[in-house]
């Protein structure tokens, strides 16, 4: 849980929204009748959203952290997407970057910290019709790393920006979590070298503000599929970490036999981090960190979700061997 999902949660409890649980232990915005009613009152009493046209509540499939609402910006005659419950790091960033670079985020019309009076957080984006999509031959995978190196890139420009750090001890909790749930392969190994491995990785994959959540849900395309174009990102979670890491995030949430493509996500980060002039370990070492990272990535994710995955992943079987896989790959490395 952050700091942010923390406070929000803090405020439910002690009852300054009149008892109403609007977030829950983990700092998502729930959906029930009540909670949407609620929030619809405070979006169309907020001042600075006079500009936005018909608000009307939607369930969106990849935004489980906030409560959306679509509608239209006036002055500007566009389609937009509120979302609300958004922490001030992820408000910082969803301005940031397409003041920036317009190609890698959506436009973001205004943002806020407090709807009527109530510290909830806010941003206000253009509303785009399209997302990666599963029938681009695997093309969608490097349109996502492409889209996660340029955004390292422009955060190397932006000074004292908000974000979090990885440290040693939270991986080392990912890895213990997974092992306290019984996850396949023998995690004991990765555990024993925990240490030696967190020290290599560091060392030769330089640490840099990565988006923090690079996945297929977090991407979005000005065109609707099958037509493609440059991915542009949402739902910023920057975090300081050796860069390697956001590659294989998105590999260990898309880890499936029956899919083309997701196979190299390490490399094609590193061919694409070459392309913008950024560092990249050497070869022969580009191998042992990604498999390292890929290890301690599905360790994460089993100590979160445990065998059974989302169903939206992929078979319960799959899921297990995949991360059996890498899991037994890491400890398979030689010293």
């Amino acid at each position: 849980m952050t700091e942010y999902a923390r406070r929000l949660w803090a405020t439910c409890v002690e009852g300054d929204w009149l008892g109403m649980e609007i977030v829950d232990e983990f700092g998502r915005v729930r959906r029930t009748a009540e909670v949407v009613a609620y929030l619809h009152g405070l979006v169309r009493s907020e001042a600075s959203l006079a500009e936005l046209v018909g608000s009307v509540p939607e369930a969106i499939p990849w935004g489980m952290s906030g409560m959306y609402f679509t509608g239209r910006w006036a002055s500007s005659d566009v389609d937009v997407l509120l979302k609300v419950g958004v922490s001030e790091t992820q408000r910082f960033w969803s301005k940031a970057v397409p003041d920036r670079d317009p190609g890698l985020a959506p436009r973001v019309f205004a943002v806020g910290d407090r709807l009527g009076g109530v510290e909830l957080g806010w941003v206000v984006m253009e509303r785009l019709p399209g997302g990666l999509h599963d029938g681009w031959g695997g093309g969608e995978f490097g349109l996502l790393m492409d889209a996660g190196v340029r955004f390292q890139s422009l955060a190397r420009t932006i000074v004292d920006a908000p974000c979090s750090e990885l440290t040693a001890d939270v991986v080392h909790d990912w890895i213990t979590m997974g092992r306290e749930r019984n996850a396949p392969g023998p995690v004991d190994v990765v555990l024993e070298r925990f240490a030696d491995d967190w020290r290599f990785v560091n060392q030769v994959c330089e640490p840099e503000v990565c988006h923090g959540d690079l996945h297929m849900g977090n991407v979005l395309m000005r065109t609707p599929a099958p037509e493609v174009s440059p991915a542009l990102l949402i739902d910023f979670e920057p975090c300081r970490m050796p860069w390697v890491f956001d590659a294989a995030y998105a590999q260990v949430l898309n880890s499936d036999p029956a899919r083309v493509g997701w196979l190299d996500m390490v490399a094609q980060m590193a061919e694409r981090r070459r392309t913008h002039g950024l560092p990249v370990c050497a070869d022969e070492d580009l191998s042992r960190v990604g498999a390292i990272a890929l290890a301690w990535y599905a360790l994460r994710m089993w100590g979160m979700l445990g065998p059974t995955p989302d169903p939206e992943w992929r078979e319960a079987a799959v899921w297990r061997g995949q991360n059996r896989n890498y899991i037994a790959a890491s400890a398979a490395l030689t010293v």
